[in-house]
Parts: C-alpha cells; sequence; structure tokens
C-alpha cells in the first residue's frame, strides 16, 4: 500500500505599515498687535498682553503684565475666545482635584501566641503608603499684583488639518504650496476679548489675528539638528528642534499610514 503524502506549505504575509509625518503650518497676521522677538505683544496704559503662538493647534493663551501700581483684575466671566465667531468662556466654574501620596517604611512583629515563653520573634517589614487628596474651585476673578504677570491658558485654534485644492495633502519636497489670505477671506479670524478692572474702571481689550498663510510640509522640511547647547558646549548627540519656528505661526501635525 503507498502513502499519499500531500506537502503542506505555510505562506507568512508580513504587512508593514510606515508612518509618514506632515505638518500644516499656519501663519498669522496680529492686526493691533506688534511682533517682538519671540512674543506677540498688545499694550494699552494698565497692561501689556503678550502670545506665543507655536504649538499643536495653535496655543492661544496669553500671559498679561500689570503695568500700574495698583492691583489689576481680570474677569473671566466676561474674557472670551471667539473663532470664526463663535465665542467660548474662559470660566467655566469647574472643580480640580489634585492628589499626593507619601511612602514610608512600615515595621511590624509577628508575635506568635506563645510569646511569653518563646523569645524568637519573627519581624516583617514593608511600606505604608498614604494618599492625600484637596480640591479647588475655579476662580471668576484673577488679581494680578504691580508689575507681576500671570498666564491664562484654555484654547487652541485648529483641531484638524484645512483642505484646500490648491494644497497637496501629501507634499514631497519639490510640490510645496503656500495659499495666502486676507482677513476677508481667512478661514480662521479670531481674538480674546479680555475685561479687567484697574482702579475701579473697568476696560475691555480686544487681541485680533487671522490666518494669513497655510502650507503643508513633508517633515524633512521642519526639523533641523543642531550640535551645540545655550551654553556654547557641543553636545554628544544633535538635537532635533524645529526650523523656523515664531510666534506668529503655528501647526496641526498629521500623518499618512502607507501598508507595505
Amino acid at each position: 500500500m503507498k502513502k499519499l503524502i500531500i506537502p503542506f506549505f505555510t505562506i507568512l504575509f508580513v504587512s508593514c505599515a510606515v508612518t509618514t509625518n506632515y505638518y500644516q503650518v499656519y501663519k498669522v497676521n496680529p492686526e493691533n498687535g506688534t511682533l517682538i522677538n519671540d512674543k506677540i505683544i498688545f499694550e494699552d496704559k494698565s497692561c501689556s498682553v503678550s502670545y506665543n503662538l507655536w504649538a499643536d493647534g495653535g496655543d492661544i493663551g496669553f500671559r498679561i503684565y500689570n503695568k500700574t501700581e495698583s492691583d489689576l483684575t481680570i474677569d473671566l466671566t466676561k474674557t472670551f475666545f471667539v473663532l470664526n465667531g463663535i465665542s467660548y468662556e474662559y470660566y467655566q466654574n469647574r472643580t480640580f482635584s489634585k492628589s499626593s501620596s507619601t511612602e514610608s517604611t512600615l515595621t511590624s512583629y509577628n508575635y506568635p501566641h506563645y510569646y511569653y515563653w518563646n523569645w524568637n520573634v519573627s519581624k516583617v517589614t514593608g511600606t505604608n503608603s498614604t494618599s492625600f487628596s484637596s480640591s479647588f474651585v475655579e476662580k471668576p476673578q484673577l488679581t494680578i499684583p504691580p508689575k507681576t504677570q500671570i498666564n491664562v491658558f484654555e484654547y487652541h485654534v485648529a483641531n484638524a488639518r484645512y483642505v484646500d485644492c490648491d494644497l497637496l495633502k501629501y507634499p514631497t519636497s519639490k510640490t510645496i504650496k503656500t495659499v495666502k489670505f486676507d482677513k476677508t477671506n481667512s478661514p480662521f479670524v479670531f481674538y480674546n476679548l479680555i475685561t479687567y478692572k484697574s482702579k475701579g474702571d473697568s476696560t475691555r481689550m480686544e487681541n485680533r489675528f487671522y490666518v494669513s498663510e497655510i502650507t503643508n510640509y513633508p517633515s524633512d522640511k521642519m526639523f533641523i539638528e543642531v550640535d551645540t547647547s545655550m551654553c556654547g558646549r557641543k553636545l554628544e548627540i544633535p538635537e532635533t528642534v524645529f526650523k523656523n519656528v515664531s510666534p506668529d505661526k503655528f501647526y496641526y501635525h498629521y500623518i499618512r499610514r502607507k501598508i507595505n
């Protein structure tokens, strides 16, 4: 009797997803502000407000400095971020909590029922962990003492990639294009309305912006390697950092996944 041998072949398909990074970079025009070094500054006689938008999505948080000799109070219930005509209140009446824990070494003795007749006592050592938590309520007003400043952060400008027929979603270094806008056709017109009180007088300040340019870049056009630290010493391993960073720009990071 002959045996019939059927060979069995196992074919293994290995798929590998390759991820490529892209960045949509937005150039912003501050309508009534001034670009000074690493800040965009808006000011009046009582305070100066500074911005650095450079972040994923565009950070519209601000730092406000009290120029006066008296306390300056920001009313967050009347302070808003406005994006394309929709307002968002900074004060949201939230309760925040924070917790911390401490650990200490705990030593106990395992005393058997015959302790008084046997002095060979076993020792047990472990860790005792104690947790503490506290909560605090968001303040509707923030007071800034004279000649000091505070930071107010809450919102970002963009949470998705802007789509335009003239912008390739996945450009190469040779197919990069820029689309430009003015205030009348910009896809992002935004501002902060900041209400504050100084010396009993209430004032509302408007810090206005609009996006004037949008460009999509592959990641190799976004970064540069530096091999020196701030102190002038050369680093053992070069550091990769963003290039062409400016406080009047921000970016939106997106990726392309391609299965090989």
